[in-house]
């Protein structure tokens, strides 16, 4: 029995540096290291990986749908088309991450303001579409190609955020906003939104005026305060 408790922890144990196309679906890690591996194509969906830390990680199209992310560490991870579909997430830390074109459908895990700021602020063109995100303070974070689509936006906090910025269409410079078609944004405010010529330099951004940010983020913005 001792030799088998071994082998099935041997044949779970994630690889320590590198690991492509591998699968560790349903697998109870939790309070796993995985501090500054590189993972590719790597299958999470419906692990228990509670507590444990991705710390300075390099992530690329990992898959963890389904799985138990909570007091998880993110702090100066890459991640780049990772799914976060209906995972828990409560407690988690994403200071320093960077995301790209991520996936966190259905969002509606408890994280800290500080943290959900800090994760967003460098999420870029990810999914938050039907998140349920109400009453979260967000003021201040840049917010770029954000999809909030169906999302509960009720008495959330937008003010001073980076909501929209410009984008080239062949030579014409257009202005691109963060989607927020049927979010409900009742009681929302949107006081000092920004709109940015380079997201990253504040002193590139301007104050969006409340008719382009309705125009170009789908949204009448009723019962909110907008910009």
């Amino acid at each position: 029995m001792v030799f088998l408790a071994v082998l099935l922890a041997a044949l779970i144990a994630p690889p320590l540096h590198f690991c492509m196309g591998c699968s560790f679906a349903g697998a109870q890690l939790g309070s796993s290291d995985f501090s500054n591996v590189t993972y590719v194509g790597t299958n999470f969906a419906g692990a228990q990986l509670g507590g444990s830390s991705f710390r300075g990680a390099r992530l690329v199209a990992t898959n963890f749908q389904g799985a138990d992310l909570r007091n998880v560490a993110f702090d100066d991870a890459e991640c780049i088309a990772c799914n976060f579909e209906n995972v828990k997430l409560d407690g988690a830390t994403f200071s320093g991450v960077r995301m790209t074109a991520a996936n966190f459908d259905g969002l509606s895990s408890k994280i800290a303001d500080d943290q959900l700021r800090a994760l967003l602020s460098n999420c870029y063109a990810c999914n938050l579409r039907q998140a349920s995100l109400a009453g979260r303070d967000l003021s201040g974070a840049a917010l770029i190609g954000v999809d909030f689509y169906n999302a509960d936006l009720r008495g959330t906090r937008f003010d001073g955020a980076v909501l929209c910025s410009y984008v080239m269409q062949g030579a014409l410079r257009q202005v691109k906003c963060d989607a927020m078609q049927g979010a409900r944004v009742q009681g929302a405010s949107f006081a000092g939104a920004l709109i940015c010529i380079d997201p990253a330099e504040r002193s590139s951004c301007t104050p969006v005026p409340a008719d382009t940010l309705r125009k170009e983020s789908g949204s009448p913005l009723n019962g909110a305060a907008p910009p």
